[in-house]
C-alpha cells in the first residue's frame, strides 16, 4: 500500500513541477511592480537561499526580502546567480493533453480486453446483478451462472 502512496506522490511532484518552470531574473527586474513572491539566490560559496518578497534597494547594490520571516539584506556583489519560478502555460497544456490521452487510452485498452464483460450473473428477486467474486447462484442450478 505505501509504494501506491509514494508512486502518488512522484506523480504529483512531476504533474505540479510541469506547470512551472525556472527562470532567471535580473536585478533591474526586482522593482515593487515586477518582483516575484520568492527569488532563489546563489550565492559565491555555491549556497542557495529562497529569499522572499525580494526588492533591490534604491542604489542598486543590495537585495533585500525575508528568509525564514527575518529581514535580510544581501550585497548583490555577493551573488552569482537570481532565479524565481514562474508558469508554464505550454508545459501545463502538454501536461493536460498528455493526461487525457492517456486516460482515453485507458479507456481504450480496457474496453479491449477480452476478459472485460465477462462476469456471471444470477437472477434474485432485484434482478440480474454481476457476481464476479463470489461464488455463483449459491443453491441454484449451476447451469444458469
Amino acid at each position: 500500500m505505501s509504494s501506491r502512496f509514494g508512486l502518488l506522490g512522484a506523480a504529483a511532484v512531476i504533474v505540479l513541477g510541469a506547470c512551472h518552470t525556472v527562470r532567471a531574473v535580473s536585478p533591474t527586474q526586482l522593482t515593487p511592480t515586477q518582483a516575484p513572491d520568492r527569488l532563489w539566490v546563489t550565492l559565491e560559496d555555491q549556497s542557495v537561499m529562497a529569499l522572499d518578497q525580494p526588492l533591490v534597494n534604491g542604489n542598486g547594490d543590495t537585495l533585500t526580502g525575508m528568509v525564514h520571516g527575518e529581514p535580510q539584506q544581501i550585497p548583490l556583489a555577493n551573488t552569482t546567480k537570481l532565479e524565481a519560478n514562474q508558469s508554464s502555460p505550454v508545459r501545463t497544456a502538454v501536461l493536460i493533453t498528455a493526461a487525457g490521452a492517456a486516460f482515453i487510452g485507458g479507456l481504450l485498452y480496457m474496453e479491449s480486453r477480452p476478459d472485460v464483460g465477462d462476469a456471471r450473473y444470477c437472477s434474485n428477486s432485484f434482478g440480474n446483478h454481476p457476481m464476479p467474486f463470489t461464488p455463483c447462484c449459491t443453491g441454484q442450478d449451476p447451469t444458469v451462472c
